[in-house]
């Protein structure tokens, strides 16, 4: 920042003009600076606190989302550079890089993209002005652009957070299975069998125990422009312990007058992508983009059954089955998807399965085999 020596000399010489209009009106008044950055970090966030010599405005902070970091650039903030290793869920570290002598960037490196909020504390007795950001443990989907022949997967693990899904024992206050965390481990190694292929990109609607709602799991898929939206569960029966095996659903035609009201609630925070079905969202067309949804699911749960009978004991595979409750994730529309039963919380041989690691990635190889079959014959049809 100018001195006062430096400012009175360009006064004197007639170069006040070469000054920009910000730098000239933070000349008039004094440049608070970051004296200390400090963090805390629990599941339900991480607060990243910095304590300023004195007050920032609000109209003067910027920020963006690029890739895994989160940015601020405060105007009429001085720095030194500085980086911070954060013990943290959500954000690896912390970057304070000074831009100019008015201007600080902050940047974040987070693990994956999450929600966030940042605030003010007014200096009060011992306290100084403080500039906080907290980073919340909400997924947000970034906007994807891919090359040409790259293909999207997102994965959804059922459940998660205040929303255990199916528990084993039943009625327990601290169950020990829940399905939320069966899924979870499922999904993930699906992701792990995908990303060897280098022409999918995989997404998850969530990469750690958090709640994210249906309706947001459904644009998830919508913005990303998804070729296959799979959702992997875990069913319960208490009624009927016998009851065993995996069960891939797809949406059933009675669900399609559902499947368009989907389709509006949808549009309505999905801008409209590059690729000719994702942009079949639209509410001018949501017949089509339902229409599109029910026939591509059909054969993604083809090839995921198909995969999971060569990976698994071919007997407890049951097939295709039409759902016909309102589920949500699975009415998407103009993406293809299907929800996945890989199993039964209330059948005994079936729980014993669901929670060893070589019964899951039996389970995950099936999946991701049938993605991929599903994904090449995309593929060829666009060739002709």
């Amino acid at each position: 920042m100018f001195s006062r020596r430096q400012f009175l000399k360009v006064l004197g010489i007639g170069g006040l003009f070469s000054l920009s209009s910000m730098e000239f009106s933070f000349a008039k008044r004094y440049i608070p600076y970051v004296k200390r950055v400090r963090y805390s970090s629990s599941p339900k966030r991480t607060r990243i606190v910095l304590d300023l010599s004195g007050k920032v405005y609000k109209k003067y902070i910027s920020n963006y989302m690029k890739h895994n970091y989160l940015v601020f650039i405060v105007k009429g903030l001085r720095a030194n550079r500085k980086k911070i290793y954060l013990k943290s869920r959500f954000a690896k570290y912390v970057e304070i890089i000074p831009l100019t002598r008015t201007k600080t960037k902050i940047r974040i490196k987070l693990y994956s993209p999450r929600s966030y909020k940042i605030f003010a504390l007014k200096a009060r007795k011992n306290k100084p002005f403080r500039l906080v950001i907290d980073v919340l443990p909400d997924f947000v989907p970034l906007k994807l652009k891919t090359e040409f022949g790259k293909r999207i997967v997102v994965l959804d693990p059922g459940h998660g957070g205040k929303d255990p899904g199916a528990i084993w024992p039943i009625h327990w206050r601290h169950p020990k299975y829940k399905e939320k965390t069966i899924t979870l481990a499922i999904a993930k190694k699906v992701k792990k069998l995908l990303e060897k292929d280098p022409r999918i990109t995989v997404i998850m609607t969530r990469d750690r125990d958090v709640f994210v709602p249906l309706l947001k799991r459904a644009e998830i898929a919508a913005k990303s422009c998804a070729d296959a939206f799979v959702s992997i569960h875990a069913d319960s029966m208490p009624n009927h312990p016998n009851w065993n095996g995996v069960t891939v659903f797809k949406a059933s035609p009675t669900l399609f007058a559902k499947a368009t009201d989907t389709a509006e609630e949808i549009a309505k925070n999905v801008k409209i992508c590059s690729d000719t079905m994702c942009w079949s969202i639209t509410p001018v067309i949501v017949s089509l983009s339902s229409t599109v949804t029910f026939v591509e699911s059909r054969r993604l749960a083809e090839a995921i059954v198909k995969k999971l009978k060569a990976n698994t004991n071919e007997s407890i595979v049951k097939g295709i089955r039409d759902m016909k409750r309102n589920i949500l994730v699975i009415k998407t529309p103009g993406r293809p998807a299907v929800l996945i039963e890989t199993g039964f919380m209330t059948n005994k041989k079936d729980r014993k399965n669901l929670v060893k690691s070589s019964y899951q990635w039996k389970i995950a190889r099936g999946i991701a085999e049938g993605i991929k079959e599903y994904l090449h014959s995309l593929d060829k049809v666009a060739m002709y």
